[in-house]
């Protein structure tokens, strides 16, 4: 197993997510040993001696709030506040309470004055987690914000100047949201003066061993040793294309644990569920989590793979035939999209030959 390179964090504020499923082994540390994962850690590294906003991106489960908190550890304000805030979780009529805080009286239930997150995150780090949720009337607020670098609470009348900085995740394409008129522009400069990308984790495979053991000995019942993978535990994770990135790992290995015997897994408890069509080919599915499993019909089934070749070939068409433009166009890997090509052809779904002018060897569908 590679040794993994292990980078202490701030994490004096844990949330339960992270707690969940996170990059870190549980310990207070960011475990990776992919080189890109290494080069992500190093730009955030970068920008976090700056005061600059940063807009992290990224398929859910990736880790988007750990390096929001690594950002915020190695910055000047690591000894100030971190406060996260997610955007989602929040109906948007709560949304700008929350945010903003409130003076007594300012509605109905407001029984005292409340300090919103810009407030509770002064000197520190407020962490604005999936942006795209919030609706665009409270966007301009937090626009005036962003450029006045103060705020009016609910119901009050005085000013109060802020020393926070602004950090952002979203898990859908920043810039489709914007065209799509559901994020403003002027807001998407404002937020995104650094973007720092999160490669999923089927795109950093080196990262697979390192982070299973660590959410391993995480969840090891007390008093119990840590069980090592076999090697065919070890190659049955490294086979798996992990669409559901940390997250899914997490889960994954925490039945293997129930499964397994003392000392060792081995292959047969490491439980993968059976692939889903992946909602990375639709970018409108983003954020969308997939129901329990369940069997699906004859016709659904091939209605799924004419709506999935259909996206591979228009992904394939507008790109030339470059393989790695259309995985990049339709949010997946290279490795993930010959995958799913090859699939599609043994389950007999006809391709057309579009791959005129491709990339590398000129392999057709």
């Amino acid at each position: 197993m590679t040794e993994p390179a292990v980078v202490a964090l701030d994490r004096s504020r844990p949330s339960r997510e992270e707690a969940r499923a996170d990059l870190s082994g549980g310990s207070g540390e960011l475990v990776y040993a992919d080189p890109r994962t290494r080069e992500v850690i190093e730009l955030a590294g970068r920008v976090a001696r700056t005061d600059a906003s940063v807009m992290i991106s990224g398929e859910s489960g990736t880790g988007k709030e750990i390096f929001a908190r690594y950002i915020h550890g190695h910055s000047a304000r690591a000894r100030g506040p971190f406060v996260a805030v997610n955007c989602a979780a929040i109906p948007g009529s709560m949304l700008e309470a929350t945010l903003f805080g409130y003076e007594r009286g300012a509605f109905t239930g407001a029984y005292q004055t409340h300090h919103g997150k810009f407030e509770q995150a002064q000197g520190g780090t407020l962490l604005l987690d999936e942006i795209t949720e919030m609706d665009l009337e409270l966007q301009a607020k937090l626009l005036r914000v962003l450029q006045e670098r103060e705020i009016e609470r609910l119901g009050g009348c005085r000013t109060i100047a802020l020393d926070v900085r602004i950090l952002a995740t979203t898990n859908r394409d920043l810039a489709a949201e914007v065209a799509a008129g559901a994020f403003r522009l002027d807001l998407y400069y404002r937020l995104n003066v650094f973007p720092l990308k999160i490669p999923r984790l089927g795109d950093r495979p080196a990262d697979v061993l390192p982070l299973a053991l660590a959410r391993a000995r995480v969840h090891t019942p007390r008093g119990r040793a840590t069980p090592y993978f076999t090697r065919s535990a070890e190659q049955k994770l490294l086979a798996h294309d992990w669409p559901g990135n940390v997250r899914e790992l997490d889960n994954v290995i925490q039945r293997a644990l129930i499964l397994c015997g003392e000392g060792w897994i081995d292959a047969p408890e490491i439980c993968i569920e059976p692939a889903i069509v992946s909602s990375r080919l639709d970018p409108r599915h983003q954020g969308i989590a997939p129901a329990g499993a369940v069997v699906a019909p004859p016709a659904l089934n091939k209605d799924l793979r004419t709506r999935e070749r259909d996206l591979i070939v228009d992904a394939l068409q507008a790109t030339n035939g470059n393989r790695g433009a259309a995985a990049r166009r339709l949010g997946v890997s290279p490795r993930t999209l010959r995958y799913r090509i090859a699939r599609l052809r043994r389950l007999g779904v006809s391709l057309p030959v579009i791959l005129k002018g491709a990339e590398g060897s000129g392999e057709s569908l």
